[in-house]
């Protein structure tokens, strides 16, 4: 078992915030730097075009040059643009070192899984299920936590600046903060949170509907269903429309309500900084205070109302990444313990009222007692559908079983028991080839062979003159599966790739099929010569030389 699935823990959002935490310091630096040098964000949503018409305005007025103002707004949105593109980057980095972390805590729930169980993490809706909700959780980190921080810094930016101007801008100033970080978000998440939740478990549900829709299409057209199956669909559509429009309802209700607060925040800054004159009927600024600053300050206040509104948007991802966790915690397996005492070199094998059988299904082999020792070769036969390779499997401990099992004439638990397992081979009905070289498929059954050896275990199947026709040798790589290797030459692989561990107990379930005479004999001279093991135990349909040698078992 991996170092990862000994200790398999589920998911949270701080846990995956801290899995990296300088994957997130560092693009968050990058922000900050962009956005302090920036003033505040002048140049989001075209608000430095704003800023470089009223400052030459202003600067027109007060007479001093008008084209400071102007550069200044330009360079200021030149530098957020590259700190936009900077934290961009930064962020990629990390949000692909959190998916490496999602998809390594994904793998170790299906090592932690119960094996007799783990088809059900192997259907192609689920992995589907997974790439989806992997995509929602990786959002969290720039769409929900980031934009909050920035938001904060920005406000305390602006708050150095307002001190510098009047201290008693601070005030509004707090006030207006208090809204748009936390009181708006809130008040829209409540509102809108669980239509975000129900929006996504109906956008996965209507996935799901659909790809089955195609796949049963002809059947439905058939069996006359089709106006029943379209009209649940529709009606999902429509519950899906309205959760959409809820939220769409909060979001724009967020945004109209973070204008307002931005609205009441200029205007309340107008208030403090300015006097109404009697003798003039006007308002005017106070002593001190510079018309420049001024408009500085308001335009920051308008760029830091372009940061704040993603906030109202926040929840959305929120309950999007909720939801993606805790349809990925459903995966969550708790480790396996493994029995503390090693299985030593087997030398004996005894079944008493042994029966293997699926978890699906419970179908299986019929009970039996039989036990093997070393330097015996066993050959299970029976009819079709008897339960030999369950029963084999079982033995392997790949499958749930019920019965007593004594190795070495001790009582043992073989299900998914790696201690015992370590002390066996095992070659089912469809082995697995993995997509690399002849040389690394072999060099999985033992690290340590040489070139050597891998051309003697080939020679042992039959497989040599193959290899060796082949203008890259051992170094030749293998498709997926192994698919540009016929059926023949897939089992063989494997088998060679068993035999390199030298094990003392050996399972073949149907070894010889599809195989010529003449390769079952080289195999079978092989099992009986050099590579012969203390037990060897046999399925097979095929008769051979090994298997005329065996004591054979009914079932």
């Amino acid at each position: 078992m991996s170092s990862h699935a000994k200790k398999t823990t589920k998911l949270s959002l701080k846990r995956l915030l801290l899995a990296n935490p300088w994957g997130f310091v560092i693009p968050l630096l990058t922000g900050v730097a962009a956005t302090l040098a920036g003033v505040g964000l002048l140049g989001l949503s075209g608000w430095f075009i704003s800023a470089a018409g009223l400052a030459t305005a202003l600067g027109g007025a007060l007479v001093f040059n008008y084209l400071t103002p102007g550069a200044i707004v330009r360079g200021l949105a030149i530098l957020r643009t590259a700190g936009r593109y900077g934290e961009q980057v930064t962020a990629h980095n990390h949000l692909l070192g959190l998916l490496r972390t999602l998809r390594l805590w994904v793998w170790d729930q299906r090592v932690a899984k119960d094996a007799a169980n783990l088809h059900e993490q192997s259907r192609g809706d689920l992995l589907q299920r997974l790439v989806s909700d992997l995509d929602q959780i990786i959002r969290w980190p720039l769409v929900v936590f980031l934009p909050w921080i920035y938001a904060l810094l920005a406000y305390a930016a602006v708050a150095i600046f307002a001190y510098f101007i009047l201290p008693s801008l601070l005030w509004p100033l707090s006030i207006a903060a208090l809204f748009h970080v936390f009181v708006v978000p809130y008040v829209c998440g409540h509102f809108a949170s669980h239509a975000v939740h129900v929006g996504q478990i109906l956008g996965v549900h209507r996935r799901s509907r659909y790809v089955s829709f195609f796949s049963a299409l002809i059947t439905l057209t058939i069996r006359g269903h089709w106006d029943d199956y379209a009209q649940r669909l529709g009606q999902l559509d429509e519950r899906q429309r309205k959760t959409e429009i809820r939220i769409q309802q909060a979001v724009s209700l967020g945004r109209l309500l973070s204008y307002g607060v931005t609205i009441l925040l200029i205007a309340s800054s107008f208030y403090l900084l300015s006097a109404f004159t009697p003798e003039t009927q006007r308002w005017t600024l106070i002593d001190g205070v510079q018309g420049t600053w001024v408009v500085g300050f308001v335009l920051s206040i308008l760029a830091v109302n372009e940061l704040v509104l993603p906030l109202v948007q926040s929840f959305v991802a929120q309950g999007q990444s909720q939801v993606g966790l805790r349809r990925l915690n459903q995966l969550h397996q708790d480790a396996q313990g493994q029995p503390e005492n090693k299985t030593q070199a087997i030398h004996r094998m005894s079944f008493k009222h042994w029966r293997g059988f699926h978890a699906p299904s419970g179908m299986g082999n019929q009970a039996i007692d039989f036990c093997a020792q070393a330097g015996e070769s066993i050959w299970l036969r029976g009819a079709s559908g008897s339960g030999k390779s369950t029963l084999l499997a079982s033995i392997a401990g790949d499958c749930l079983s019920s019965g007593d099992a004594l190795i070495n004439n001790e009582k043992c638990d073989l299900y998914s028991n790696q201690s015992y397992q370590a002390q066996l081979s095992y070659l089912p009905q469809s082995p697995y080839i993995f997509q690399q070289s002849i040389s690394a498929n072999l060099r999985l059954g033992n690290p340590e062979s040489t070139d050597d050896e891998l051309w003697s275990v080939l020679e042992a199947v039959a497989l040599a003159d193959w290899a060796k026709s082949l203008p890259n040798g051992l170094e030749t790589l293998l498709s997926s599966q192994g698919r540009n290797l016929s059926g023949g030459q897939r089992k063989r692989l494997a088998l060679a790739r068993l035999l390199l561990r030298q094990s003392p107990v050996l399972l073949l379930d149907e070894p010889f099929d599809g195989l010529d005479k003449a390769t079952i004999e080289t195999i079978c001279h092989s099992l009986e010569n050099d590579y012969k093991p203390d037990i060897l135990i046999l399925v097979s349909h095929v008769g051979s030389r090994i298997g005329d040698n065996s004591r054979v078992i009914e079932l």
